[in-house]
């Protein structure tokens, strides 16, 4: 069925009762999204979310066409579970969901940079599914000085990501790394690999899994975060992250840098755009299955630098996808992102 009517589109983010009953698309920080709907002759409501009252919320979406969702994978103490559950309830009715908690599982979690590594933006990259693979394999790939970064598969801020390498002069039998936690305002630990991985042992609870590639550093180029909707690159975000920075002796953590955002005709990243947009979009698909209207209406990936090639010219890692709740980004990005949704709405009613 074709809609004969402008499509109604419900935002949803995480919040509490007052927060709900409070909300308005002017006092959040997605007025702009609002307003851009609003330009496009659609209005958009707000739909706060919580485990507490899902049932309310299930009922809302239910009447609405569309729902964009922006919630992070674990906050706070709490996950996605009850959430995604709904969501794909919702989905089952036909309302149209991004990004859908299914499509997520398939990009926005660690596991894609394994299933990618194949491609040019891959390397070395490992996957453990359990302790016991933990502990047969990273002593040996922190062998002759390598220096590894250990992801969990679902998380954000920095929230289980580790940096690891052997303390000099210690071998197999006794070995001592020093690792380093991405979460902002981490200090360097030294200790045992043994006592290192039963700490990491929490990570595997239920369904977990970790993701091991090389260490990378931001220095000196930093980080490019490329914006995308669907395939379309959308705008770009060039930081100095210092997550995984190790300070000078007896000094504090380091500082996150600012992100700094740029449309997608920012010139240093023409490259990377058209790498994104004409190949590495396409063989992501293919690999992951995902169709082009189930890609997410805004989502983005993380790269940093690699060697040059023998011309010159810049090559990318790809160290991170972000779906569940990417924000900021660039303003520029705002309109396609609302014709993308609403593009995916009425494909999705036909």
């Amino acid at each position: 069925m074709v809609m004969d009517r402008q499509p109604r589109v419900a935002i949803l983010w995480h919040g509490d009762r007052e927060t709900r009953n409070n909300a308005t698309g002017e006092n959040h920080r997605l007025n702009k999204v609002f307003e851009e709907f609003k330009k496009h002759g659609v209005l958009a409501e707000p739909a706060v979310y919580n485990d507490a009252f899902v049932e309310e919320v299930r009922h809302q979406l239910n009447e609405v066409d569309g729902v964009l969702v922006w919630v992070n994978p674990i906050q706070d103490g709490m996950n996605r579970t009850v959430l995604d559950d709904m969501l794909r309830d919702v989905a089952s009715q036909g309302v149209f969901v991004s990004t859908h908690p299914d499509v997520i599982l398939k990009l926005g979690t660690k596991e894609v940079l394994f299933q990618t590594r194949e491609m040019e933006w891959g390397g070395d990259v490992h996957l453990y599914k359990n302790i016991a693979e933990l502990r047969e394999h990273l002593p040996s790939r922190l062998a002759n000085g390598a220096t590894r970064v250990l992801k969990q598969n679902r998380g954000n801020g920095g929230n289980g990501v580790w940096r690891v390498e052997l303390v000099e002069g210690t071998h197999e039998d006794d070995a001592v790394v020093r690792v380093l936690h991405a979460l902002r305002h981490s200090t360097e630990k030294q200790m045992s690999i043994s006592e290192f991985m039963n700490e990491y042992e929490m990570y595997f609870d239920g369904s977990g899994q970790l993701i091991d590639q090389p260490f990378h550093s931001p220095v000196p180029d930093g980080m490019v975060r490329c914006y995308m909707s669907h395939d379309k690159v959308v705008g770009f975000g060039h930081q100095y992250v210092t997550a995984l920075l190790r300070p000078e002796p007896g000094s504090e953590p380091l500082e996150p840098q600012p992100r700094i955002y740029h449309p997608n005709t920012k010139p240093e990243f023409q490259k990377l755009k058209a790498k994104m947009e004409t190949e590495w979009i396409a063989k992501l698909q293919r690999v992951l299955d995902i169709d082009t209207h189930a890609l997410p209406v805004i989502w983005d990936a993380d790269f940093l630098y690699g060697s040059k090639t023998e011309s010159g010219e810049n090559t990318y890692v790809l160290c991170e996808v972000n779906v569940s709740s990417v924000y900021p980004f660039p303003e520029s990005a705002l309109p396609k992102l609302v014709e993308t949704a609403l593009d995916c709405i009425r494909h999705h009613r036909q």
